[in-house]
């Protein structure tokens, strides 16, 4: 039961209806409709994760005001609380409220290879768009987030840890890890090259659902939660929307055998980001633009595995072993890829 006194120290006292939204893996969200028609949204961040979210409303102020002053997507405003402040701490938890932006919704899934186009389209422009901010004026919230080194080595230590059991459940998948240690040196490598990999600002959570879709405006967009929004390489969003996108089944779907990739979808994803994104990438970006799938799909593998390995500490799950799965899933993602791949002889530079 969400305490109402959270919600009236964001100045809304009349509240009709409260909805709990539960697509996100890390924080807590709420929809709030207010009488007087001004509804919220009500966010608890997850500060075991997040560890200092005033960097993450910092960040959102000054991507906020820049796309404001370049005329650029116009993003949920804060609500700050009555005492002028943007985020509120009560009983040991961090409150969050943004305006609720009216007439729009957020598909959980791609339907066609239009939607993809445009998705990806949005999440180019983002990036482009904020290629003017000085990167150092924003925070790192997650430092290592999309370092493939440091969740190798978290991988690791999670194995050396943890129990016999949770061990044996997943030697399969274990060796999977390490079958794909080449994205690892690969990785490794580009980092040593600044000049061909810069940094870009990247939203780093590119899933459709972080998406705003307009009913009365099929093409307008506006990209949401932008938590992870830091500097990062290249591969990170577009590698990110083939690995949420393509798929014809979610990252929680147990029934992998049916898994298939949706290639119409795949070209949609690179065209609409390289129309956005290609005149502000390299030309070694540019030539080893599809791997990015392969970096995020392994990763994330990997960071499912870790935390199962780890007990289950970090993503929200709903029965025993879904981390396991989750990360069973996603080899079977990667395999699938790499596979069509091999079929088409698309330029993967790595052996």
């Amino acid at each position: 039961m969400l305490d109402k006194d959270i919600i009236a120290q964001f100045g809304f006292s009349q509240i009709k209806n409260v909805t709990s939204l539960s697509t996100g893996l890390i924080n807590n969200s709420f929809a709030i409709e207010c009488n007087d028609g001004n509804d919220i949204l009500l966010q608890q961040i997850n500060t075991s994760i997040f560890l200092h979210p005033e960097n993450i409303q910092s960040n959102y102020e000054l991507i906020f005001n820049h796309f404001n002053n370049i005329g650029s997507y116009q993003l949920p405003r804060i609500i700050k609380t009555i005492d002028g402040q943007n985020l509120l701490r009560h009983n040991g938890a961090t409150w969050r409220c943004f305006e609720y932006m009216q007439n729009t919704y957020s598909p959980l899934t791609a339907h066609t290879p239009e939607e993809a186009y445009i998705v990806a389209k949005c999440f180019g422009k983002f990036s482009a768009d904020l290629s003017t901010i000085e990167k150092n004026k924003l925070h790192y919230v997650l430092p290592g987030f999309h370092n493939l080194s440091l969740r190798f080595e978290q991988f690791e230590s999670a194995l050396s840890n943890t129990t016999k059991q949770r061990k044996v459940n997943v030697e399969d998948l274990i060796d999977l890890a390490y079958a794909n240690h080449k994205y690892v040196k690969w990785f490794k490598s580009i980092t040593q090259k600044p000049d061909q990999y810069p940094l870009h600002i990247l939203h780093q959570d590119c899933k459709i659902a972080n998406i705003l879709f307009f009913h009365d405006n099929p093409t307008k967009l506006c990209p949401i939660d932008l938590d992870t929004t830091q500097p990062g390489l290249f591969f990170s969003d577009i590698g990110d929307m083939v690995r949420s996108m393509v798929p014809n089944i979610s990252e929680n779907d147990t029934d992998i055998d049916s898994m298939e990739l949706r290639i119409d979808f795949y070209e949609a994803i690179k065209s609409g980001y390289m129309e956005s994104m290609s005149d502000y990438l390299t030309k070694e970006e540019l030539n080893d633009i599809d791997l990015s799938g392969n970096i995020i799909i392994y990763m994330q593998a990997l960071r499912f595995l870790t935390d199962f390995l780890n007990g289950d500490i970090y993503y929200k799950t709903s029965y025993s072993g879904q981390n396991k799965d989750r990360a069973k899933n996603q080899f079977k993602l990667l395999q699938l890829l790499q596979t069509y791949q091999q079929k088409v002889k698309a330029k993967i530079t790595i052996d």
